[in-house]
Formats: structure tokens, sequence, C-alpha cells
């Protein structure tokens, strides 16, 4: 099964507002960038691209798969 860019991401923060990622192709490297470039991050909701259909949460400190 192709996944490519199959998701899009909003990313919570404390004290700041939610930021969003559309066209992701692995939801681990999301996850890698934030801690790199937005180490405060909450937690991601992942989401169908094409649907905007809700698929999953995950918090900051979770194992976070490439694909859902």
């Amino acid at each position: 099964m192709s996944h490519k860019n199959d998701y899009s991401i909003i990313a919570f923060f404390p004290d700041e507002k939610p930021k969003k990622w559309e066209f992701v192709h692995t939801i681990n490297s999301i996850a890698l960038m934030l801690n790199e470039k937005h180490p405060n991050w909450l937690y991601i909701n992942v989401y169908e691209r094409r649907t905007k259909k809700y698929l999953k949460r995950f918090y900051k400190y979770a194992i976070i798969p490439a694909f859902v």
C-alpha cells in the first residue's frame, strides 16, 4: 500500500497556537522535526489528508510509528 503524503498533522504547544503540516509522508519524521525545532510541543493529532478524517493522537514521549 502506498502511503505517499497521506497525512496532515496538527501539533499543539503549551503557550502558542497550533501549527499544521500537510502532505506528511511519515508521522515519526514530523515528531523528530518537532523535537529538534519546537521542543516544547505537547501532542500531535494525525488526520487522513484527503478526507480530513481524524486518525490518532500521539503525545511527545510516546512511541510514534511511521504509519497509522
